[in-house]
């Protein structure tokens, strides 16, 4: 008995050391996790011997080189035409750092990912866009709702496994880097170019997710991209257009635009994209946008936030930049800033050509130059492409795990979608011999993903009737149109406004807002859908049924189908506000 009561005192006393010695809070011991993880960040540790010879053995315009990042479109794929001829001269005569690939098929990215490499003395870094999967470049790939579905359906698990199949697709494709996530934090209801691409309003639901998809992105071997530093979700300006203007003092950035990027600073995110915005806090140099301001980049995330990863620009064929400023001066000052990565400059020659300049006349350090090669030597180690650049383009689409991707991506979706309002108890529409009338509103293309609507809707109710509207409806047959519809059951209005790059928009033609005025006048079983931009309600508050699906993607249309027939619940929650009625947070769960 002796020995017992011996055993378990010994037992309590060896916790109770371990306690004080691990601490005692869960917040703690995540710390102490981090800490450990950091230890391990591939740019805090000293250059392998491999590194410092790759450095040692490059003469100053080859490192210079290393930090440009050229374009191109495999879908143009061509080995007999110009554009082609161009690219055999950035890799063989420039020796340019990388690219960049916009829209093609899976076997053109993979191809002219291997034939590059092939002209290259030393691997190139290839990146894309793949926010919400690679289907938004490549045509066969898969694709997942917008940032904000996420958001709506705040399933950390979910959004790590979204950011391993990207990875996975990325790498089968021969891409090591994607400019993704979004941490920017949407709290202009007005900004015309982040809206749903962002995950939400709330900078600790933002850095949640965020860090959930760029750890399953590097854990799949990508170089994940934060963006866009400091923050482009407070701007009414699309910086593809202008030089939008950040008007706050550091006390407000600290409490929300920071705290995405410092959460992923602190969680070893590998690179980080700076935006063409300005911050006259900071830097009040006129016209001078973030991405070229050593106060931003060198001392408020490089010195304050502490990141020793890649920063690269947003690209810097966007109106933000060349409204103002010359190639030459864009190329010396990004340098100057702190940036490793100069992302699509306009002339990539006159690029290098300005850089090397500078540092023969003493106006940049060689130094400075090793620093950013290192840091890019560094990833291209890490990413194994020393070892092996290529990848296997035979029938590159077979090996996409496009099932996979797809099973994933709608139970996402189906998380996602969120009963913000629903006056009159109308959902779920379970009677299917009900007569639907759907009207879809659009104000551009989306041809295909209205009629997708369409024939999901009407497989779960044969008697549907759809009429479309991509332009202005005639004032005169909105009396003719509304009594059309108020011959069915019910009425679902699809809305699809939503960003469109470089139009500075996201909002709907006012016919389109008339009918909806009209329609909720005569008849209650109406709802609106919509398909995109969260914030509508705002234009008509009267309408009795409001659903936010937060984008187009089939899955999205697909999951908020199955939620209005009740095949599903109802499980999203607004991560945004919309009114003072409907906040963040809100959702009808049913």
């Amino acid at each position: 008995m002796i020995k017992t009561i011996l055993v378990i005192c010994v037992i309590i006393s060896s916790l109770i050391i371990s306690i004080i010695h691990t601490g005692t809070t869960t917040e703690e011991s995540v710390k102490v996790k981090q800490d450990s993880s950091k230890e391990k960040f591939i740019f805090d540790k000293e250059p392998s011997e491999l590194v410092k010879k790759k450095l040692s053995e490059m003469p100053l315009r080859e490192k210079i080189a290393q930090m440009v990042i050229s374009n191109t479109i495999p879908a143009e794929y061509d080995e007999s035409s110009s554009s082609f001829n161009k690219l055999k001269k950035l890799c063989t005569e420039d020796k340019v750092g990388g690219f960049i690939f916009f829209k093609g098929e899976s076997w053109q990215y993979a191809k002219l990912s291997n034939k590059l490499q092939e002209m290259s003395d030393v691997p190139l870094l290839i990146s894309a866009d793949f926010e919400r999967g690679t289907a938004m470049r490549v045509n066969d790939g898969t694709l997942f709702p917008n940032n904000m579905a996420i958001g709506a359906a705040n399933n950390p698990d979910l959004a790590y496994q979204m950011g391993l199949l990207i990875a996975k697709e990325t790498r089968l494709l021969g891409v090591h880097q994607n400019y993704a996530p979004v941490c920017d934090v949407n709290n202009n209801p007005n900004n015309p170019i982040i809206n749903v691409r962002s995950f939400g309003e709330d900078p600790t639901l933002v850095s949640k997710m965020s860090q959930s998809l760029f750890k399953g992105l590097q854990d799949g071997k990508v170089i994940a991209t934060v963006k866009h530093f400091p923050g482009h979700g407070d701007t009414e300006i699309d910086s593809h257009n202008d030089l939008p203007v950040l008007n706050f003092d550091m006390d407000r950035m600290n409490s929300i635009e920071l705290v995405p990027f410092k959460n992923a600073v602190n969680n070893n995110v590998m690179s980080v994209m700076i935006a063409h915005l300005s911050f006259p806090q900071l830097d009040a140099t006129p016209h001078l946008p973030s991405s070229l301001s050593s106060s931003i980049v060198n001392d408020l995330l490089q010195k304050q936030i502490g990141f020793k990863g890649l920063v690269v620009t947003d690209a810097l064929n966007m109106k933000g930049i060349t409204k103002y400023f010359s190639v030459e001066l864009v190329a010396v000052l990004c340098v100057k800033a702190g940036i490793d990565l100069i992302l699509m400059s306009l002339d990539e020659r006159k690029t290098i050509d300005a850089i090397e300049k500078a540092v023969n006349n003493g106006n940049i350090t060689e130094d400075r130059i090793n620093t950013s090669a290192e840091k890019i030597l560094k990833a291209k180690e890490w990413l194994g492409l020393f070892e092996n650049k290529f990848v296997n383009d035979a029938d590159v689409h077979k090996t996409l795990p496009k099932t996979e991707g797809e099973v994933l991506a709608q139970k996402i979706a189906d998380e996602s979608i969120t009963l913000v309002k629903d006056e009159y108890n109308l959902l779920p529409i379970k009677d299917k011999s009900s007569k639907v009338m759907l009207v879809t509103l659009s104000d551009a293309g989306d041809y295909q993903s209205r009629n997708n609507l369409a024939q999901s809707l009407t497989a779960k109710f044969p008697n549907t009737t759809s009429v479309d509207y991509s332009g202005e409806i005639p004032a005169s047959y909105l009396p003719t149109l509304v009594d059309m519809c108020n011959k069915y059951d019910y009425i679902i209005v699809g809305v699809y406004a939503k960003v469109r790059f470089g139009t500075g928009k996201i909002s709907m033609l006012q016919s389109h807002i008339d009918l909806i005025k009209e329609l909720a006048k005569t008849n209650k079983n109406f709802i609106v859908v919509a398909y995109g931009n969260p914030y509508l309600l705002k234009k008509f508050s009267w309408i009795p049924g409001y659903i936010c699906a937060y984008g187009d993607s089939p899955v999205s249309i697909d999951a908020s189908v199955k939620a209005i027939t009740g095949e599903i619940k109802f499980k999203g929650k607004l991560p945004v506000g919309i009114t003072n009625e409907f906040k963040f947070g809100h959702g009808i769960i049913k």
